[in-house]
């Protein structure tokens, strides 16, 4: 949920000084902070596989197992984003 207010398209808004929740971000702060969450959505998913690396249990197994998709997926919605925001970027600097 707190992707919702990281929205690429409030590039084009001026620069706030204040960078709070809700507030538009310049380009590059915007793009340091989602790859920042892709980053840590790939060591909660490193995390969650060494965590039970030595357990023998099919349920734990699927379990690191769904968190492994669910945070591939958002970091693939993460780099739409960030793809989206380098588009915008260009059609700005032509």
């Amino acid at each position: 949920m707190h992707q919702l207010a990281k929205d690429p398209t409030w590039v084009r808004l001026p620069p706030s000084l204040d960078v709070t929740p809700g507030q538009p971000m310049a380009p590059a702060d915007l793009s340091r902070y989602l790859d920042h969450c892709t980053d840590m959505l790939s060591l909660t998913g490193k995390i969650a596989a060494l965590y039970v690396e030595d357990f023998h249990d099919s349920v734990a197994l699927a379990a690191v197992n769904e968190i492994e998709l669910l945070t591939t997926s958002m970091s693939r919605k993460i780099w739409q984003k960030l793809s989206m925001l380098q588009a915008e970027i260009r059609t700005d600097v032509a």
